[in-house]
């Protein structure tokens, strides 16, 4: 029954995995375009020789594009985008000349500094033609849903592989007898092999999630040759190097005769994890932060804690629910193993008995009558060197102590250490996590309004959550004398269960939670997303009024009248009372029917704007009307 609970809670957590994984959010941009040259909806006397575009931050085009396209949709540029002067913040490309009057897009793919893609457009026109391709700047960018998951899965498997492996320390330094255990040592190996097939993963998905592509293309020559020039690509090579290396010092830790390890192999495995986690820690957001080391050096803290804290937390997870373990002689020893309800109290039982199982009469039923030389009689142990004694009330008693009853010794000694460092290790998340919370998220707006936000207060939640069960299982292990009363770990196995369970949670959120651009980043995106209002004209027309980006300076207004009203012309200003700003003309053209665009209007103040619109139908005939837009 315990373990079909067990099973049942796992499954849970599987399918609430997937769910957070399923409904994770295309990233949004991370660098945010300066300016344009042509700017964007300009109109212009002749074609110019190239397209421009500036960013805030250094942004990549090795997986990216920058291509120019009439209102027809050929091709109009010539040669490939490069970074004019050196300058990694500027994209430039080359248009090919004689280009005749009409409307052109030249739309952007780049990949940001933080190793996330950035797409729009810029429209510009070329003599008196009407604007009529839809463009705008960058916004959401987008990412085939399949490589969203992917890249999420592979994430999570990333951290919780690095974790299982890190949580290993508990067994070199303060829990040496736990390097015997069959289960312990399966997880380590299982979490090395996570952390190899999330880098792996990770850097074949970095080429299609970069340049916009599908599942199908994720072994396409040019795109594995263009992560691999990139920097997230290259710390994803150093990783997997560095895994590489860590197995082959795991592989002399955890050899069965002590006499193979070797003396070094602890101080080893340390160097090489301390670098490992400097490749998580120098990709993502902290490549685009100023200062960058000090940002490198808060997430490798960050990223610290958390392997120290949930890897070993998942260690004693694993050993509260093993039933075994590998012993120097490479024979299975019953370890916790319960026999009518009690407890093994020292004596070496070898494929005897199922751990728990009881016959009709209450006394524990044999599955191979052969027990290290003696068997098992009624419930008495007779016979067989390493054990002597008999059971006494479904425990054994009288027998020599071995190396079961000195694991349970060292175990009970060490549950108080880990608490401690668990202890330092949520000090240190709290204050690395604030931090990063100050760098990326900015502003308070950002928490409720952007993805980053909300999955940062999610993240708060489970850790308060964590460090509440953390607390209840100090004082557990203070309240006890472990050293005196057998299986530990057996007591606290629920609280030990959940607290893995919400750890695993809180991974995933994380794997999600570094797809996402920063939420500053985030709400500037929200925020220059275009704003629009429709205002009546006449009983039988329409206005709708749109400002492009919805954020104060230089904007594009756009005016179509829609409804049974033709204009012969219309004007417009702005104005914002509350700050005595206006009348600001707004010098409307023509760029289709019934549609009037102004381009390089300046409104330099954030608040609620009026624009007033005079629609004139006939030489005497007027109407005025004004739509109010709120510009952050």
């Amino acid at each position: 029954m315990r373990r079909l609970r067990v099973r049942a809670v796992l499954l849970l957590l599987a399918g609430f995995g997937l769910l957070l994984l399923l409904v994770a959010p295309s990233a949004s941009a991370h660098a945010v375009v300066v300016s344009s040259d042509p700017t964007d909806g300009s109109r212009l006397a002749k074609a110019p020789a190239t397209v421009t575009v500036q960013f805030d931050e250094a942004v990549g085009l090795d997986l990216g594009y920058l291509r120019a396209v009439d209102s027809a949709g050929r091709r109009v540029d010539k040669g490939s985008a490069v970074h004019p002067g050196g300058d990694g913040s500027k994209i430039s490309v080359a248009l090919v000349a004689g280009l005749g009057d009409g409307s052109y897009l030249a739309s952007y793919r780049v990949v940001s500094a933080d190793s996330h893609p950035v797409a729009g457009s810029i429209r510009f026109v070329v003599g008196n033609g009407p604007l009529g391709i839809g463009g705008g700047p960058s916004g959401t960018t987008k990412v085939d849903a399949a490589v969203a998951t992917v890249l999420a899965i592979v994430h999570w498997l990333s951290f919780a592989g690095v974790g299982l492996v890190g949580g290993s320390w508990l067994i070199f330094s303060v829990w040496p007898s736990g390097q015997r255990r069959r289960a312990i040592r399966r997880a380590i190996w299982t979490g090395w092999g996570f952390a190899a097939v999330g880098a792996v993963g990770e850097f074949l998905i970095q080429g299609p999630y970069a340049a916009g592509g599908g599942l199908s293309t994720a072994l396409r020559g040019q795109l594995l040759d263009a992560t691999l020039h990139v920097n997230a690509g290259q710390l994803l090579s150093l990783r997997l190097v560095l895994l590489g290396v860590l197995g082959a010092v795991l592989t002399a830790l955890l050899a069965d005769e002590e006499r193979r390890r070797p003396t070094w192999g602890t101080e080893a495995a340390a160097i090489v994890g301390v670098g490992i986690v400097v490749t998580y820690a120098a990709t993502g957001h902290s490549q685009s932060a100023n200062p960058r080391w000090l940002a490198v050096l808060v997430d490798a803290l960050h990223l610290t804690a958390m392997i120290v804290w949930l890897g070993g937390l998942a260690i004693l997870v694993i050993a509260a629910f093993a039933r075994d373990r590998i012993g120097d002689s490479g024979t299975v020893e019953s370890v916790g193993a319960e026999l009518v309800g009690s407890e093994v109290v020292g004596g070496e039982l070898v494929a005897a008995f199922s751990p728990g199982r009881t016959g009709d009469s209450g006394t524990v039923e044999p599955i191979s009558a052969e027990l290290v030389g003696g068997e098992l009689v009624g419930g008495e142990l007779v016979g067989g060197e390493p054990v002597g004694g008999e059971s006494v009330g479904g425990e054994l008693v009288g027998g020599e102590p071995d190396q079961d009853a000195a694991d349970a010794t060292e175990l009970a000694a060490a549950l108080p250490i880990f608490s401690r460092v668990a202890l330092a290790a949520v000090a240190t998340l709290a204050v690395t996590g604030t931090i990063q919370a100050w760098r990326e998220v900015g502003t308070v707006d950002a928490i409720t309004t952007t993805w980053y936000g909300r999955l940062v207060v999610a993240k708060v939640v489970l850790l308060a959550v964590l460090i509440g069960l953390g607390y209840l299982t100090r004082r557990i292990v203070q309240r006890r004398d472990w050293a005196n009363r057998g299986g530990p770990l057996r007591r606290m196995r629920r609280t030990l269960l959940i607290e893995a369970l919400v750890g695993a949670i809180v991974l995933g959120v994380t794997g999600v939670l570094i797809a996402q651009p920063p939420g500053k980043v985030g709400l500037a995106a929200v925020r220059a997303k275009p704003r629009f209002t429709t205002v009546a004209v006449t009983p039988a027309a329409q206005a709708r009024v749109e400002v492009t980006p919805g954020t104060h300076g230089t904007v594009q207004i756009q005016i179509a009248i829609t409804g049974n009203v033709t204009p012969i012309q219309v004007s417009a200003q702005a104005s914002l009372l509350a700050r005595q700003l206006g009348p600001i003309p707004v010098p409307l053209q023509a760029s289709g029917p019934k549609i009037y665009t102004a381009s390089g209007v300046n409104l330099p103040s954030a608040g609620n704007w009026q624009i007033s619109i005079t629609v004139r139908t006939s030489a005497f005939d007027a109407t005025t009307t004004t739509a109010t837009l709120h510009l952050y």
